[in-house]
């Protein structure tokens, strides 16, 4: 049965131009299949409610991919968010960003293929998965579906056709049973630094001063550019698992770094030949000389995040970021146009740079609530260099009418 589900799962992936993205997420989904048997159970059984339910979009590329449900998905989630406060939803792109996210720690860091797999299905710990898509109709129309299904039974628990809002709230409504309606309560959501700068030089000048050389015209440019990426992705605590504080909650934290460098040099002019049997003679000539440099840094670790909240409303959050390792690599480029050959085959050189160290390091924001709203902790900032920007988004999730 399960083999069955994900072989429609993937089909309907796989059927996107995106056709990588495609099965990474039929990876996931059938992630989702193997932990679904274990996963909180809604149905005959009595046992634990769901917690956490999956949205993904099969809409065609024709009728606007992903795009198209972007409305019914946002007005799904809010359905559930007044409805059933402590079930925490995952999108399409939260499944590629889980992916992405362990395949580029494996590759920098190594592990085990397996490691990949237990993180991203610890991500996906839900037995329920909500399937929508959008279709056009006459004059211009738009029609919407939704079905969930029950991943623990392999059976549809809901289905609904009709406007945005007809079926994200049916969907909720069907499913409603099968929901968590108690929780401890907790923090959810995103805290995210970046950091970027770019810098270029460019110089022209005559050249090195050369007795067999006139009309030098040389160019020398410098091109840079720093990026860190710092992002806090709070995670709930997984069931069985001792519960922290509510202000000092686990998060998913990816700390990035990339370092491109160039530098080039182009040099024309004419210089003096001399050819057994024949006069001196000037000579068009170019030198190019160009080098590259990338290094990338990565670290993806599980830590807590604080939280720190006083009376009068102010807050303060603060991210602690992994440590991790640095690669890159380095390439030059050489070719010089000389008397005896005008048109040279560049020589072309590639090497790897010695492994560096990322440090850890870590930032903090700051805030202060909406005196209506003290469960929301949102913002953005960017320093006065321009190149630093802090944003967050946490919301505290809590029992219906606590």
């Amino acid at each position: 049965m399960y083999n069955k589900i994900f072989e429609n799962c993937r089909r309907d992936l796989l059927r996107r131009p995106e056709s990588k993205a495609g099965f990474f997420l039929g990876l996931a989904i059938a992630m989702l299949l193997i932990a679904a048997p274990f996963a909180g159970r809604a149905d005959c059984q009595g046992g634990q409610k769901s917690s956490s339910i999956v949205i993904h979009d099969r809409t065609n590329a024709a009728a606007g991919g992903e795009k198209a449900t972007q409305g019914l998905r946002d007005e799904f989630k809010a359905e559930l968010e007044r409805q059933k406060p402590c079930v925490e939803t995952f999108d399409d792109q939260d499944l590629r960003d889980a992916i992405n996210d362990e395949r580029e720690r494996e590759m920098l860091e190594g592990g085990e293929g397996d490691e990949q797999l237990r993180a991203i299905g610890n991500k996906l710990n839900s037995n329920l998965v909500a399937v929508v898509q959008a279709m056009p109709g006459p004059g211009g129309t738009t029609t919407y579906s939704g079905f969930v299904m029950d991943m623990s039974s392999g059976r549809a628990v809901g289905r609904r056709v009709g406007s945005e809002k007809e079926v994200a709230d049916g969907l909720v409504q069907d499913i409603a049973s099968r929901l968590a309606d108690n929780c401890k309560p907790h923090w959810v959501g995103t805290v995210r630094m970046v950091y970027s700068q770019d810098e270029t030089k460019t110089v022209n000048d005559g050249g090195a001063a050369h007795a067999a050389r006139k009309n030098v015209k040389r160019t020398n440019k410098q091109t840079s550019k720093f990026e860190v990426t710092i992002t806090a992705n709070l995670i709930s605590t997984p069931p069985g698992s001792t519960a922290r504080s509510a202000n000092s909650p686990m998060a998913r934290v990816a700390h990035r770094t990339l370092f491109n460098y160039s530098k080039s040099s182009s040099t024309s002019g004419e210089q003096l030949c001399r050819e057994p049997g024949k006069n001196p003679y000037f000579k068009g000539f170019s030198e190019e000389y160009s080098e590259s440099m990338r290094q990338v840094g990565r670290a993806t670790e599980n830590m807590p995040v604080g939280i720190m909240i006083d009376s009068d409303g102010t807050y303060t959050i603060v991210v602690a970021a992994p440590g991790g390792v640095i690669v890159g690599g380095l390439q030059t480029r050489v070719s010089q146009a000389t008397c005896a050959d005008s048109n040279p085959t560049p020589e072309i050189k590639a090497m790897d740079m010695p492994e560096g160290k990322l440090l850890p390091t870590s930032f903090t924001v700051e805030g202060k609530t909406d005196p209506k709203n003290r469960d929301t902790l949102s913002g953005s900032k960017t320093l006065a260099d321009g190149k630093t920007t802090y944003s967050w988004n946490l919301r505290l999730v809590k029992p219906k009418g606590k």
